[in-house]
């Protein structure tokens, strides 16, 4: 078995007994994915686990057929949010683009039971977030879920919008659960990527969701609660997103709705409250995106080459480094550039992101009514 990918090991390591994702993590930080492995089965074995001698080649097969990718702890290119502790993940599946979680991130969580209104709220704020080039986190389950990756869908479609969905499941991605979203899950494939810690052919267990809503809380930069009642998956992904020290907003409802009671609570608790994509973009610190402009646009027309820049700048947040891959230039060059479109208005530097100072006549995606 010594010709089989490093990823192979390390994905088989979800199928050995015993063997959950702190462990797996643990193994793959001391030792390379083949010995992680061998480790495993040997600790299965004196444990009088069965253990099957061609696991590894059956995981590769299997991921390679379905065009399931791995990524582990080992790898550098593995998101450095899901190392981090608490509750460290060391292997993922994914079908679609990972490189999607170098990107801006929102999670939004809820009932799977929620009032038409959550259902709206959620598309709307889903929608604003994905025009604005943020990717929405969720779950892809029945209710607020499956609605903000819909608003999602329905940004790209109708405004080709640069957010994506990046979905986490409590399956294998071979086995899509709720059968309801199926059409919402192959398209979250298709032009977002969908997240597992569970290998092909895994059911949806009641137990994978709890796990699974720590990866949302670490993926996500800002937690948003549309609905949600005083207990629940949505109120475990908000204690995994404060384990984590990430901002959790809440959209106020009625007392006299049950699903409201659980955002109405963490209100009360001290959790910003949001009611449009303007006001998560203002947690993200985004927000400054959009310039009013009542007349015309009386800032200094950049010249040819530093349009380049600008148009780099236009899809999202981008780092430097970002920006050195996406015009070819050179870091010397780039910071000119830079400085005179942030002298100029055209740009603004946040935290290491830079992006476009867009123009705002009117209403925007996710703004309030005035």
């Amino acid at each position: 078995m010594s010709d089989l990918p490093a990823w192979a090991y390390a994905a088989a390591l979800t199928r050995v007994p015993g063997c959950g994702s702190t462990t797996a993590y643990r193994l793959l930080v001391l030792h390379d994915p083949s010995e992680a492995y061998e480790r495993a089965v040997a600790g299965a074995t004196e444990q009088g686990a069965r253990t099957d001698s061609d696991a590894v080649v059956r995981m590769r097969d299997d991921c390679e057929s379905l065009g399931i990718g791995v990524s582990h702890v080992r790898d550098a290119a593995f998101p450095l949010v899901l190392a981090a502790s608490p509750g460290p993940c060391g292997v993922f599946f994914f079908r679609g683009d990972i490189s999607l979680i170098g990107g801006r991130r929102v999670g939004i969580v809820g009932t799977r039971t929620p009032t038409p209104s959550g259902v709206y709220t959620a598309r709307e704020i889903a929608d604003g977030l994905a025009r604005a080039g943020v990717h929405v986190v969720s779950g892809l389950a029945k209710g607020i879920d499956g609605a903000a990756h819909d608003g999602v869908r329905g940004a790209v479609e109708a405004h080709a919008a640069e957010g994506r969905a990046i979905a986490v499941v409590g399956s294998g991605l071979d086995v899509v659960y709720p059968r309801a979203n199926a059409a919402l899950w192959e398209w979250v494939c298709a032009n977002g990527v969908v997240l597992s810690e569970h290998p092909p052919g895994a059911p949806a267990e009641p137990h994978h969701f709890p796990r699974r809503n720590r990866i949302i809380a670490a993926l996500s930069e800002v937690v948003v609660v549309v609905e949600s009642r005083e207990s629940g998956g949505s109120m475990s992904t908000v204690r995994q997103a404060i384990e984590r020290q990430r901002d959790v907003l809440a959209v106020p409802g009625s007392p006299r709705v049950a699903s409201a009671a659980g955002t109405n609570l963490l209100i009360q608790q001290g959790c910003g409250v949001v009611t449009c994509a303007g006001d998560v973009l203002s947690a993200l610190a985004l927000d400054h995106r959009f310039i009013d402009v009542t007349s015309r646009d009386e800032r200094s027309a950049p010249n040819a080459r530093d349009v380049v820049v600008l148009e780099a700048c236009s899809h999202g947040p981008v780092t430097l480094d970002q920006l050195v891959i996406a015009t070819g230039w050179s870091l010397t060059d780039l910071a000119l550039a830079l400085g005179r479109l942030e002298a100029n208005g055209w740009v603004m530097e946040e935290n290491g992101w830079w992006e476009a100072l867009l123009l705002r006549r009117g209403r925007h995606a996710g703004e309030r009514n005035s």
